[in-house]
């Protein structure tokens, strides 16, 4: 993974009290900052993926607000990856973002094969599109960059997943992760935990809050 340093004390994402009827019952509030680490955890249908889909902005909360320094992933297109890759760092070059000589070609963030960098993205499995979506942000060399990986493990062989998680202990980059996924489980062991649970009634008849 690319340099990425981090901006203490910049506030990346914020959640004010959110909710999605159905999905998360809970009023859930967080802020994340430059170098923050999140592990988001629960049994199936706590919320986690619902959380996360807030988060990222795909998804709108019934109840209140998220704020996000975020990057859209690109969409499924009739152009090649490798070509989307290249338009992409020739535009940040030419608008001074980066130097031609800072300019990371996609073979080398290791996220796609040649073969799979050759088809257009409409052609690329969501597994594979899944691993294109962070190469557009970390072409430009940001300052800051929030990840949010809903079960990251689920598209990608086991060596995959190791360098995804040794990447993710090195970057400065805040980093939210929900995953089921064992070993990386056991890996971020020691990161902030982030557990929405099913619904239960706190007193007075009132839904429980989570905030961190």
């Amino acid at each position: 993974m690319p340099g990425l340093p981090a901006r203490p004390g910049l506030v990346l994402l914020r959640a004010e009290e959110v909710t999605v009827g159905g999905r998360l019952h809970h009023s859930t509030s967080l802020s994340v900052t430059s170098g923050d680490r999140l592990a988001v955890t629960g049994p199936n249908g706590a919320g986690k993926s619902t959380l996360l889909s807030v988060l990222a902005g795909r998804l709108a909360p019934d109840t209140g607000r998220v704020h996000l320094l975020g990057q859209e992933s690109p969409r499924a297109t009739h152009r090649r990856a490798r070509d989307l890759y290249e338009a992409h760092t020739a535009r940040l070059v030419t608008a001074g973002v980066l130097k031609e000589g800072e300019v990371v070609g996609l073979g080398s963030l290791g996220l796609l094969t040649s073969r799979d960098a050759g088809k257009t993205v409409a052609e690329l499995s969501t597994g594979q599109q899944r691993r294109l979506d962070p190469a557009l942000p970390l072409a430009a060399r940001p300052h800051v960059l929030l990840l949010l990986l809903d079960e990251p493990t689920s598209h990608l062989s086991i060596a995959l997943v190791d360098e995804l998680t040794e990447a993710l202990h090195s970057t400065e980059a805040a980093v939210v992760v929900a995953t089921h996924d064992r070993q990386m489980r056991r890996d971020i062991s020691g990161w902030p935990q982030l557990a929405p649970a099913r619904r239960r009634q706190c007193e007075h008849g009132r839904t429980c809050p989570v905030r961190i």
